[in-house]
């Protein structure tokens, strides 16, 4: 299920948002776990469970969500939530990260970031 994500004060520049969720820990080897682009400028919060029932009319999955799933211990999940000053991101559907840097790059007005640990039980 992915998480309640609120968010405010954006540039007034923005007119997009968009969204990553990257496992960097060196076993998961910059998994992606989720890839969304063009929320509307408007929007400031993903429900709880947006991923599956729904993201705000506009917005667009590059990567479908897969939660936290480490293989043994504790993983650092980096949730990257960046404000655009375009409406639309040029990406194909199943990007990788580096792919989404390069479709953002020139674009980026801000970021945030929150990270966020699971642990898997033996």
């Amino acid at each position: 299920m992915s998480p309640h994500l609120v968010w405010d004060g954006p540039p007034t520049e923005t007119r997009s948002f968009a969204l990553t969720v990257i496992d960097h820990h060196p076993v998961a080897n910059e998994y992606v776990h989720w890839i969304v682009v063009d929320i509307p400028a408007s929007v400031t919060e993903l429900d709880e469970d947006a991923a599956r029932r729904g993201l705000p009319s506009g917005a667009r999955e590059v990567h479908a969500y897969e939660g936290p799933f480490p293989p043994s211990g504790t993983h650092e999940y980096d949730f990257m939530l960046y404000a655009l000053d375009s409406e639309k991101t040029d990406i194909n559907s199943s990007a990788d990260e580096d792919a989404f840097l390069r479709a953002t790059e020139g674009h980026v007005l801000a970021s945030a970031q929150l990270l966020a640990n699971f642990t898997r039980q033996e």
